[in-house]
C-alpha cells in the first residue's frame, strides 16, 4: 500500500511507511506536489500515476490548522486519486477538526462534526481510521467502515517503560471525564480520583474547584484526557493539584492543539510533564511536552487493508 501525505503531518506519514514496510517492503510515499494559487485556492497535483493506478492508497491528513484549508486540500487529493484510477482510497485523520462541535447547545447551530462526516462519506473514500475522538459515538455519523482508534495502549506502554507509574494515582480532569480515566485506571490498576471543573462558555475560562475522591498529598498525579485546546484546563489542574500535595503532575491527552499561545501556557504552568500524541505537528517545542508516535498503530490497523 502506497500512502499519500496532506500537509498536516508529514513527519507522521514517513513514520508511518517505515512501520508499514516491515510487513509490505514496497510501501512507499506517493509523490504529491500542493500549492496555492494567487486567490488563495488550493491546487493538488499527484505526479506519482503508476503508484496510484489500480492500487490500494492511504491518504493521512489532520484536520488541524489551517483546519478548513486541510479539509479542502483532503477532498482535493481524494478527488485527484479517483480521477488516476486508484482501486481504493482508505483515509487516516488523526485529529478530526470539527469534531468538538457534535450537538446543537443553541438553535440555529450547525452539527459540524456531521458536516465533515458526510463530505467524507460522499468522497471517494473506502474507510476511514478515526483517534480518541471527546465523542465516541461520532463514527456513526459517516455512513462508510469507520475505526475507531485509541491510544490508550501507547501512553500505558510510555509510563511503564519510562517508570512514571510508582505511589501514582490517575485524574480525571472533568466529570465529563470519568468514564475515559477510569478506562486508564484500570488499565494501570491504578486509584482513581476526579476534579470538579467549570468552563466559562462566553470567555473559553477554565476554573478547577475542588478534588473528589481520595487523597493525592505525597502522590503523582497521572491526569488523563482525550485533547488540550489552549493548555487552560492542564494550567488550573496542576494548579489544584500541586496545593492538594501532589508530588509530579502529569498531563496525558492523545491530541494537543495547543491553539492561543497553549504552549507557553504550559510552560508556565505547574505541570511538571505533558504527554500527547503526534496527531498533530508543531513546529514550537517544549521540554514538558512529549510526543508518543502513532506511526505503529495506523501500522497495524491498515495491515487488513494491504
Amino acid at each position: 500500500m502506497n500512502i499519500i501525505s496532506g500537509s498536516s503531518n508529514p513527519q507522521l506519514v514517513e513514520s508511518l511507511v517505515a512501520k508499514l514496510r516491515v510487513t509490505d517492503p514496497q510501501a512507499s510515499i506517493i509523490d504529491c506536489q500542493i500549492e496555492k494559487f494567487s486567490n488563495d485556492e488550493k491546487k493538488v497535483w499527484i505526479k506519482d500515476e503508476n503508484k496510484v493506478r489500480g492500487q490500494k492508497v492511504c491518504l493521512l491528513q489532520s484536520f488541524s490548522k489551517p483546519v478548513d484549508e486541510n479539509i479542502i486540500e483532503t477532498l482535493l487529493l481524494i478527488d485527484a486519486l479517483e480521477r488516476l484510477g486508484a482501486k481504493e482510497v482508505s483515509l487516516i485523520i488523526p485529529w478530526m477538526g470539527y469534531s468538538l462541535q457534535d450537538k446543537v447547545f443553541r438553535e440555529g447551530e450547525a452539527i459540524a462534526a456531521k458536516v465533515i462526516a458526510d463530505l467524507i462519506s460522499n468522497s471517494f473514500v473506502s474507510r476511514v481510521f478515526l483517534i480518541d475522538l471527546h465523542n465516541p459515538s461520532i463514527p456513526g455519523f459517516f455512513s462508510i467502515p469507520t475505526y475507531h482508534l485509541s491510544a490508550k495502549d501507547l501512553f500505558v506502554e510510555y509510563l511503564k517503560t519510562n517508570n512514571l507509574l510508582q505511589n501514582a494515582s490517575v485524574i480525571s480532569p472533568d466529570f465529563g471525564g470519568l468514564k475515559r480515566a477510569r478506562t486508564f485506571a484500570n488499565l494501570l490498576d491504578l486509584p482513581l480520583l476526579n476534579i470538579d471543573k467549570s468552563r466559562d462558555y462566553q470567555t473559553g475560562v477554565v476554573t478547577a474547584h475542588a478534588l473528589h475522591g481520595g487523597e493525592i498529598s505525597g502522590r503523582n498525579a497521572i491526569v488523563f484526557d482525550d485533547v488540550i485546546v489552549s493548555g487552560g484546563t492542564v494550567a488550573e489542574v496542576a494548579s489544584l493539584l500541586k496545593k492538594e500535595g501532589a508530588n509530579k503532575v502529569i498531563f496525558i491527552a492523545t491530541h494537543g492543539i495547543f491553539c492561543k499561545n497553549g504552549i507557553n501556557v504550559v510552560n508556565n504552568s505547574e505541570v511538571d510533564l505533558v504527554i500527547t500524541s503526534d496527531s498533530i505537528a508543531h513546529n514550537e517545542k517544549s521540554a514538558k511536552i512529549i510526543q508518543v508516535p502513532l506511526a505503529s498503530l495506523f501500522a497495524t490497523s491498515l495491515t487488513d487493508w494491504i
